[in-house]
């Protein structure tokens, strides 16, 4: 079978690269498997995506979400007392705190589109040949594809065997959904950071009234497992005053032992090849301190197909110009992290904030 061009993924990075595909009058053949519903972390949508989604065609539909806008940061970093500012930008308009999985249904509904075909499969290898990839999939005859574009999130399918990949840290987030015991308390709208010695805690209310807090660290320093046991998770709330007074203030109770995901930051050796290019976290997963994975998604998945499309008809510069785009913001937004986390002077001496100051961001493949 032959193609010209293949989306990999279903997420959010391949949704906006389905869509732009479409708007450019091209058809695409989109390869992942069925999606699993749960609740994920990432709610916070940058106000930077705002732009984004008018140029898919979305911001009306968007806006009928009813997601919740949050403007306001209040955030005890580099100090042990709460600061308050706004996010709001005039130009752009509000940050978003959105439910993660209608957020992606919603991209996949208006991606879905008759000139578009969709393979609920899963691909095994793939191969550079002379007229692009050869990809070998779950239960299906091998797919000859002109162009990939790669939006397989962390797992990387394509770009980590076209191309390096590389782990640069091992941190992890332990996160909690939780409820209003007292609704009667009207919660304060709003991002809360608050760093502690050992990493730094995260909270927001959610569309649905529920609060996510989660906790950024690294496995060796905290309970073993304590995605299995609720009061160390209760213990270590406790450990974080400002968090914990939000939590209790606002009327919500922390029952339930956490999720846990990966938080690590992975990275592409390149981003692109003569026939493919990687898109949102297939390229690069950010440091969550950035809010900026969903944006990111939004913006290369964009980008990608548009890249794709100038490859098609023979004009590689836009994959070359994305490559080069992409690798200019890396480095400045591995400077800013450091910066970012270098500012953390109380806790400097501690581990963890130790390694976050000295990131490496050259280490071995993953």
């Amino acid at each position: 079978m032959k193609t010209d061009i293949v989306v990999v993924g279903s997420g959010i990075a391949a949704s906006a690269a389905m869509i732009r595909l479409q708007q450019l009058g091209l058809s695409a053949t989109q390869i992942a498997p069925v999606e699993k519903s749960s609740d994920r972390i990432g709610e916070t949508l940058s106000y930077t995506a705002n732009q984004l989604l008018k140029q898919l065609q979305l911001w009306e539909a968007f806006l009928a979400r009813g997601y919740l806008a949050q403007d306001l940061v209040f955030s005890a970093w580099d100090q042990p007392t709460l600061t308050r500012q706004s996010r709001f930008s005039r130009s752009q308009g509000s940050t978003w705190s959105i439910d993660r999985d209608d957020f992606e249904d919603f991209l996949r509904m208006h991606s879905a589109n008759d000139r578009h075909h969709r393979l609920f499969k899963k691909i095994k290898t793939c191969s550079q040949t002379t007229d692009g990839l050869l990809l070998d999939i779950d239960d299906h005859l091998p797919l000859q594809a002109g162009f990939v574009i790669d939006c397989s999130g962390r797992s990387a399918i394509i770009g980590r065997r076209l191309s390096r990949r590389h782990r640069i840290d091992n941190m992890i987030c332990y996160y909690s959904f939780i409820k209003q015991s007292d609704t009667e308390i009207e919660p304060t709208v709003g991002i809360m950071i608050e760093a502690v010695e050992n990493g730094w805690w995260y909270s927001a209310i959610l569309p649905d009234r529920r609060m996510i807090i989660s906790f950024y660290t690294y496995p060796d320093l905290v309970h073993q497992h304590l995605n299995r046991d609720a009061q160390s998770w209760r213990s270590l709330i406790d450990q974080a005053p400002l968090t914990q007074k939000r939590i209790e203030s606002a009327g919500y109770c922390a029952v339930e032992a956490p999720l846990a995901s990966d938080a690590g930051m992975l990275m592409q050796s390149e981003s692109s090849g003569r026939n493919w290019i990687s898109a949102g976290d297939a390229f690069a997963t950010l440091d969550p301190l950035s809010s900026h994975g969903m944006t990111q998604a939004l913006w290369s998945g964009c980008r990608a197909a548009e890249a794709c499309m100038n490859s098609i008809h023979g004009d590689h510069s836009e994959v070359d110009k994305f490559e080069q785009t992409v690798t200019q913001a890396m480095q400045a937004y591995q400077t800013e992290l450091i910066t970012k986390y270098q500012s953390v002077k109380r806790f400097a001496r501690y581990p963890f904030w130790e390694r976050r100051g000295s990131l490496d961001f050259r280490k071995k493949s993953a």
